[in-house]
């Protein structure tokens, strides 16, 4: 609808969120009452903690102070400003497939399903802040919910409390984060990367589905294959990564649970056409040129070849779980164990040895689901008969430094400044008659606002452009050229499809020395190429 109507206009925003409501209403209905399952002391604490902490990151997600907006985690301060600058983008532009915001004339290549929602709230009226904030609390709760059906009180640590003995640097005032490769789950994947607020409780769902309909002996339908289909069909326009490891999911237990197997393989010859179809949407462009390669031989991940690195980042975690993954070899062990835990394993290993983003850390959106699914059957076959003793010390090495650090990310601070409120409008103001889909020419910083409004630029940040694996130093070659006025500029940002300059104190100490006739000004303007 957006492609026959050049945008999200008129009754287009309307359409389709009153078709999301309505697809939700049926998968919601799929999704099977939660009443034979029991809510035990512990189970209750955990949710009382989730609530708390998603509260706690999403009400206060952007919030304005004085005349600044500001974050309340330094992770989201690059990652923000970039989903603000998709969904003014998304919202405004005539051009679908859209081109990319933050390098003008490439497609958009980028799981944009949040976005895009938050775009099509953006054009019915909802002020962007407010559509993240909601967003975030409707996606914590589904979360929360999905990770308890999946493991219980578990579940729910694994994902707040990962993490190694990196906490202890707090007793030296020092951030943990800051001193480990394994951060914490919650604060630097989940509240930051969007996607997971959709594909997060999607993806566990399918999970918790597929162990019920296989290993409890009723035999009943827990979601129909229907459903099942939509939601793996949906799930890479929110994230690649949850996409994949889905994929891997399905092919184990096909290996490894023969009961599953006819159902699964249905399942796979009827959603994973609608998968590639949705990965290859936001990978390249709806038919635009691929973006550069990322997959590279990276072994060790981000280790520094010490075994040091492990035990700081991971603690008891890794040498538990590959214990787990061996005591699951001998014959008659656990059928459910293996067929959920073995892939969850292999997919581990696969990120210690490839590399699946030109960033190495991006791995964790893949180890991420490696975790939250082998961590219940590190709970019921490992540790529950344990003697009591030994369960709290496992528990307490397992979740206690993260626990730590996630204090330590939701503290009381009045949180970090992203922008001013009035550099916004003023940029606003100025740029109020431009048409959406020009190209403008700035600095490359990561909260522009030229950038933050929606308005594609020659070359945004150089963080997001490199870690997303887009081909842009040619580019930024001619920016440069372009911005320090010298000879057969005008001829350059022609040929680059600049329609306009900005111009103001970013610009100015960028290129302190340009010879453009306005450098010397630090008032925010806007310069015409023609």
């Amino acid at each position: 609808m957006a492609c026959m109507n050049a945008g999200l206009h008129g009754a287009v925003p309307w359409c389709a969120l009153l078709a999301g409501i309505f697809v939700a209403t049926i998968v919601f209905m799929g999704v099977p009452s939660s009443s034979g399952l029991n809510l035990f002391f512990w189970d209750w604490v955990m949710i009382v903690v989730f609530a708390c902490a998603s509260g706690r990151a999403f009400f206060w997600l952007i919030t304005a102070d004085d005349d600044s907006w500001k974050v309340l985690s330094p992770n989201n301060l690059g990652d923000l400003s970039l989903h603000l600058a998709f969904i003014n983008h998304l919202a405004s532009t005539a051009q679908w497939w859209p081109q990319s915001p933050i390098l003008a004339g490439d497609p958009l290549r980028y799981p944009l399903g949040a976005d895009l929602f938050n775009a099509l709230l953006v054009c019915v009226g909802m002020p962007s802040e407010i559509g993240l904030l909601w967003c975030g609390i409707l996606g914590s709760t589904l979360s929360g919910y999905a990770l308890w059906r999946w493991g219980g009180a578990v579940a729910l640590a694994a994902l707040l409390f990962n993490g190694g003995v990196a906490g202890i640097v707090l007793l030296r005032g020092a951030d943990p984060d800051a001193v480990s490769e394994w951060k914490n789950l919650f604060l630097t994947l989940f509240v930051t990367q969007r996607g997971f607020l959709f594909a997060l409780p999607a993806g566990l769902l399918l999970l918790a589905a597929w162990r019920e309909e296989t290993f409890e002996s009723s035999g009943k339908v827990i979601l129909p294959l229907s459903v099942q289909a939509l939601l793996l069909g949906a799930i890479p326009l929110f994230s690649i990564h949850a996409g994949l490891f889905l994929g891997v999911a399905i092919t184990g237990l096909v290996l490894l649970a023969p009961t599953s197997r006819i159902k699964m393989v249905r399942l796979a010859l009827l959603a994973w056409p609608m998968m590639a179809f949705t990965g290859w949407l936001v990978t390249s462009g709806a038919g635009g040129p691929s973006a550069v390669h990322s997959l590279g031989w990276s072994p060790g991940w981000m280790g520094d070849g010490t075994v040091g690195f492990w035990f700081w980042n991971f603690g008891i975690s890794l040498p538990l779980c590959l214990f787990l993954s061996l005591m699951l070899i001998k014959r008659g062990g656990n059928e459910e164990a293996r067929a959920f835990v073995w892939p969850a394993a292999f997919v581990f290993l696969l990120c210690m040895l490839i590399r699946f983003a030109p960033w190495p850390w991006d791995n964790m959106k893949l180890m991420l689901w490696s975790w939250l699914v082998t961590i219940p059957y590190l709970w019921s076959v490992l540790l529950r008969s344990r003697p009591l003793w030994l369960r709290l010390s496992a528990l307490v090495l397992l979740f206690g430094s993260g626990a730590v650090t996630l204090l330590a990310g939701l503290d009381g601070s009045p949180g970090y400044e992203l922008i001013k409120r009035s550099t916004l409008d003023q940029t606003a103001w100025i740029l109020w008659k431009v048409v959406p889909d020009a190209v403008i020419a700035c600095a490359p910083e990561y909260n522009h606002p030229v950038l933050m409004l929606g308005h594609p630029v020659v070359c945004g940040y150089e963080g997001h452009l490199w870690s997303h694996g887009l081909d842009y130093k040619s580019r930024l070659a001619k920016l440069n050229t372009i911005m320090m006025g010298e000879p057969g500029w005008p001829e350059k940002a022609r040929s680059l499809g600049i329609s306009y300059l900005y111009w103001s104190d970013l610009e100015a100490k960028r290129w302190p020395d340009s010879k453009l006739p306005w450098a010397k000004e630090t008032t925010p303007s806007l310069h015409s190429v023609e």
